[in-house]
C-alpha cells in the first residue's frame, strides 16, 4: 500500500506533465515517450502490487494526455491505495 504523501507526489508529477503535454509533442521532440513520463510518476507511488502499478500507470498516461477526462478516476484510484484517504485533500 502506498501512503498519502506518495499519492500526493504522483498527482503533483502528473499535473506538471499534463501541463507540458500537447498533441504533436512527438513531432517537435522525437525522443519524447509517454512511457518515460509515466514511469517518472510511478517512481513516486511507493510499494504496490504489479497489478495496481499497471492499473495506475495506465491512468497516469491517460491523465497526462487528457487530464479533464481522467483526473477523477486517477484521484479515486490513488485514494483507494491510501486506504480511502483522499490524496490531495488536506485537513
Amino acid at each position: 500500500m502506498t501512503d498519502r504523501d506518495h499519492a500526493d507526489a504522483v498527482l503533483e508529477h502528473v499535473a506538471v506533465l499534463a501541463f507540458l503535454y500537447y498533441p504533436g509533442i512527438q513531432v517537435d521532440d522525437p525522443t519524447y515517450r509517454l512511457a518515460d513520463d509515466t514511469e517518472w510518476c510511478l517512481a513516486r507511488l511507493g510499494d504496490v502490487s504489479d497489478t495496481e502499478r499497471e492499473r495506475i500507470g495506465a491512468l497516469i498516461a491517460r491523465a497526462i494526455i487528457d487530464p479533464t477526462a481522467t483526473r477523477e478516476e486517477l484521484f479515486t484510484a490513488l485514494a483507494d491505495l491510501t486506504g480511502g484517504h483522499a490524496a490531495g485533500h488536506h485537513a
